[in-house]
């Protein structure tokens, strides 16, 4: 059953700075979620450099549909649900590859590499020959659309175009990935689930309030390698590889976030934002993203917003990776479990040894073993846990660092709060997905999710 606006109104506050514990346990939220945001938002699939031939096809995610996406014999790309027509069964169980056609192991039907159904076993005998099979090919999704190589498709025929729906937050990181070079993705993508909701692990992305605690031991010296250096102490040639990361930030207090830093917030439309740590220090753009490098950037963002040292969220759950080039998503699986899948990208001239480095070095950051996403997966799952319980669901969780003590800025066009750390690209981020939740057409819902009308 649909919430009522009123309802949905009263589980996010901005006021106060609070959200409803039910949002990620409620298993009608969830579905609810699926029909407003993940039916309708553009969604990463994959990426241009996975399907360079025809035939050559990726199955991705959008929500809790499973899509092929396929390039075609004219070079353009569709992407499909991969499900029959006929029973629903899959009709490719690879996760990608190269295809002449797809066929259902249930009866038998078979789809073109377009989704047109072209064999149906016993068509004249048992169909007498009178099923249409133009009426019965795979499902197209709504709109698919590519921006610098990044391929997103989207259900709803109505969603804006692709670039307008990602602005200027939204392009700034793909821009990042997408010009240092002749980029394409290193083979095997990460795929592993963590017990927890969706939407924690997407609003870890802006917290810079948990490193100096959650991750402790991976900041304590030479548990992180130094950039460039082998394990025998030797130098690795990095030439062609371009690390505009916060990753040698100087750590203050066993931690990013210390008396050195403010916290920059930039907000886009739709929920899109980024948040990382800032300093007015000189010194600190030797280390900061190439925010200011970029004449775009800098008149979307203005003086202050080119100085954040943070990943951009494409909402609801697109996370680009500024320094290491990666995008990771969030996919929603049930209110409980979250399957993360982690995207690495490469310069295709990348001299082979600084290759294998920068994947081993991805590699020990984040996924199933890397040293932060171990001890974030743990805190996630955890607080997840928390909200199932019939008392403890009735508590809020608290995003009040900060308000009233932050300075917006809007020199560039978008907003952005600046102030040590706080939680205000979280509170965004949550007012965002109530309007979303509240089924608005595309326009109210620019105008609600717009910098500056709520925060």
């Amino acid at each position: 059953m649909a919430l009522a606006t009123n309802e949905i109104d009263e589980l996010v506050s901005l006021e106060r700075g609070e959200v409803d514990r039910r949002i990620y346990s409620d298993q009608a939220i969830f579905e609810l979620e699926m029909e407003r945001i993940f039916a309708r938002a553009w969604l990463f699939l994959c990426h241009e450099s996975q399907i360079r031939e025809p035939g050559d096809f990726f199955q991705s995610v959008m929500g809790r549909d499973n899509v092929l996406v396929v390039r075609q014999r004219d070079g353009s790309i569709r992407a499909m649900l991969n499900t029959c027509a006929h029973r629903g069964n899959a009709v490719c169980r690879a996760e990608e590859g190269n295809a002449r056609s797809f066929l259902c192991t249930y009866h038998g039907w078979s789809y073109g590499i377009d989704g047109r159904l072209n064999g149906v076993p016993g068509l004249n005998t048992f169909y007498n020959g009178n099923l249409d099979k133009s009426r019965h090919g795979l499902a197209q999704v709504g709109q698919v659309a590519t921006y610098k190589g990044f391929i997103f498709g989207t259900h709803d025929i109505s969603a804006p175009p692709l670039e307008e729906y990602l602005g200027a937050t939204g392009r700034l990181g793909l821009d990042l990935i997408a010009e240092r070079g002749d980029m394409e993705t290193v083979p095997g993508i990460q795929k592993f689930i963590i017990e927890c909701n969706w939407k924690i692990a997407v609003d870890n992305l802006f917290d810079w309030y948990h490193p100096q605690i959650s991750h402790a031991s991976a900041f304590e010296p030479n548990v992180l390698p130094s950039l460039g250096e082998t394990r025998d102490g030797g130098k690795i040639d990095m030439s062609g590889v371009n690390m505009q990361s916060g990753a040698n930030l100087e750590l203050s207090g066993g931690g990013i976030i210390g008396s050195k830093f403010e916290t920059v917030v930039v907000l886009g439309e739709y929920g899109h934002a980024i948040s990382g740590p800032s300093t007015s220090s000189p010194g600190y753009f030797d280390v900061a993203p190439g925010w200011r490098e970029r004449p775009q950037a800098q008149g979307a963002l203005g003086p202050v917003g080119i100085r954040v040292a943070g990943h951009p969220n494409i909402f609801p759950n697109t996370w680009v990776t500024t320094g290491m080039p990666q995008i990771s998503l969030r996919i929603p699986r049930d209110p409980g479990h979250t399957e993360i899948w982690w995207f690495t990208f490469m310069d295709r001239n990348t001299p082979r040894e600084t290759r294998d480095f920068m994947i081993s070095f991805a590699n020990r950051i984040f996924g199933p073993a890397g040293l932060l996403e171990q001890d974030d997966g743990e805190n996630w799952a955890q607080a997840t846990a928390q909200t199932r319980g019939v008392a403890s669901r009735r508590m809020k969780h608290l995003l009040n660092m900060g308000l009233g003590r932050g300075r917006i800025i809007k020199e560039g066009g978008l907003a952005r709060v600046e102030t040590l750390t706080s939680e205000y690209a979280q509170l965004w981020t949550y007012n965002s997905w109530a309007q979303w939740m509240k089924g608005l057409d595309w326009n109210e819902l620019k105008n609600a999710t717009t910098p500056g009308h709520c925060i």
